[in-house]
Order: structure tokens, then C-alpha cells, then sequence
């Protein structure tokens, strides 16, 4: 199967990133590309969802297979093919963004990334909508198809390892489980070792860790979560400071105003005067 989308240049200019021409190739073998230095002027994302392929980098060939995925930049040289025995079930696009994007930083200063991919993130159904909306183009869609691929670029952002990384996709999956139990239950008493026992690793390497996937530390995302759930209790009942406090997991209400004011700006009692209804 071969399907593929060019799209018209937008109507608005000034989307942070944009679909030009995308598709969807399963059972097609003959899929081989290559690419001068130059001559494409846009980003080219490809996810290998199935089957085997490769890449050529740096005069080496590196296998792709299912659950691996590179970027290349604008203008790189680009050399890759499925396997001819073994089609793969790849998913791709071109596209060009309007400002620096975290994740095509790197992209830009390398000529090329080349990785492993979380496939249980939803983005096959992220593709499948792209792919919808392509094929039966209409200018009001221009907003949800760049928001679809900055969908992508942020899923990927946050659930892709390079293929020499250090931190595999399961331990990733691993610290994200233990942040969401975290975030759910925020008003339990947690301490270090509670949270790492959660993920199974020692109370060190469940630190480091957690610092690297998540890009804080776990008692800084237990606060963050916390004054979230106070925010919103601010605004949306007229429990009392005290009962907010207990209720969000801050064990004395003089400590939960005093870490309110310095992330707000503001004691909690005039940030239910400003945004409560």
C-alpha cells in the first residue's frame, strides 16, 4: 500500500510547524530514497511502526525496524529504504516549522536523528486523523493539522530515546507510570522511598532517573502537583485555606501558603479573590 498527501502552502503563515507532504507505506517494497546535500528544504520524519528498513549515516547502515523512527533536518543528505523481504509499515512526513522546536534542535546540530519510540502513545491514531483530513483537505482544517503534527513532534519529545541512549523506552514507561500514581494520589504522604518503590529502583537511582525523564525532581513534581490541586479547589469551592491544604497533601497550612506565595506571587486567599467565579 502507497498513500500519500501533498498539501497546498496555508493560508496562514505563521503556524509553529506544518504538514507539506505526508503518507503512509505498508507493503511496498521498492521504497528507497536518495537525497543530495540541499535538496530538500524541509524536515523529514519517518516512523517504522512494522517490518525492517535502514538508513545510511555517517557512512554507516543502521537497521530500522519496529518501534524506530529519525528526523532528518533541512537540506541533509538522506539515504534509507524498507527491506525488500521485509516491507516495513512506515509512517512519514515533511514538514517545516516556523520557530526552534525542542526536539529539532538537536535534529539541526547532528544532520540527523535516529532512535527508538514508545509505540504505545497513540500515535498511530494522531497519523490516521492527519491522514483523514489530508485526503479530504478543506482550509479549516489548517489549524488541527498543525496542531496534529505538533502533537507528534511533542509525543515524540517526551517518548523517544536515541537508538545509543541511555535510558531505555521501559524504564522511561516506568518513572512516567510512577509520576502518574504520584499525580493521582498527591495528598498521601509521600516520601522518597514510597515513590521509588513504586518504579522498583533504589531510592538513587529512582532520583536520577526521574530527575532525567521527567526534568525535575520527584519531591519538585509532588509540589507542583499539589498546588495544582489547591488552585483548583481555590477557585471551585469555599473550603478554607486549612481544609485546601490538608486536602491537597501540605501537612501544615502555614508551609502550604508560604510555597504558594513563592510560586504565585501571591498568598492563596487573593488568588481565590482573582480567579475565582
Amino acid at each position: 500500500m502507497k498513500k500519500q498527501w501533498v498539501l497546498p502552502t496555508p493560508s496562514f503563515n505563521k503556524y509553529v510547524c506544518y504538514p507539506e507532504f505526508l503518507g503512509h507505506y505498508t507493503d511496498f517494497p521498492q521504497h528507497t530514497e536518495r537525497r543530495g546535500e540541499g535538496f530538500l528544504n524541509s524536515y523529514n520524519l519517518h516512523l517504522i511502526f512494522g517490518g525492517e528498513g535502514y538508513v545510511f549515516h555517517d557512512g554507516e547502515r543502521i537497521q530500522m525496524g519496529k518501534g524506530r523512527g529519525f528526523i532528518y533536518p533541512r537540506g541533509a543528505y538522506q539515504q534509507y529504504g524498507s527491506d525488500p523481504s521485509e516491507p516495513w509499515d512506515v509512517r512519514w512526513i515533511h514538514f517545516k516549522t516556523e520557530i526552534s522546536l525542542p526536539l529539532l534542535e538537536e535534529v539541526d546540530q547532528s544532520r540527523g536523528s535516529f532512535f527508538t519510540f514508545d509505540l504505545g502513545t497513540g500515535l498511530e491514531s494522531i497519523f490516521d486523523e492527519m491522514y483523514r483530513l489530508s485526503a479530504n483537505y478543506e482550509t479549516h482544517s489548517e489549524p488541527r493539522l498543525s496542531a496534529l503534527l505538533y502533537e507528534v513532534l511533542g509525543t515524540l519529545l517526551q517518548n523517544s530515546e536515541p537508538l545509543h541512549g541511555s535510558v531505555p523506552m521501559e524504564v522511561r514507561r516506568s518513572i512516567r507510570s510512577a509520576a502518574d500514581v504520584i499525580h493521582g494520589a498527591c495528598e498521601r504522604p509521600w516520601t522518597l522511598d514510597s515513590m521509588a518503590r513504586l518504579s522498583g529502583y533504589s531510592n538513587y537511582h529512582f532520583l536520577r532517573l526521574f530527575r532525567v525523564i521527567m526534568g525535575k525532581t520527584p519531591n519538585r513534581f509532588l509540589t507542583d502537583c499539589r498546588l495544582a490541586r489547591a488552585k483548583l479547589l481555590l477557585v471551585s469551592s469555599e473550603l478554607s485555606v486549612a481544609q485546601i491544604a490538608q486536602g491537597a497533601g501540605f501537612s501544615q497550612s502555614s508551609y502550604f501558603i508560604k510555597v504558594f506565595k513563592e510560586v504565585e506571587g501571591m498568598p492563596p486567599n487573593q488568588y481565590r479573590r482573582a480567579f475565582g467565579s
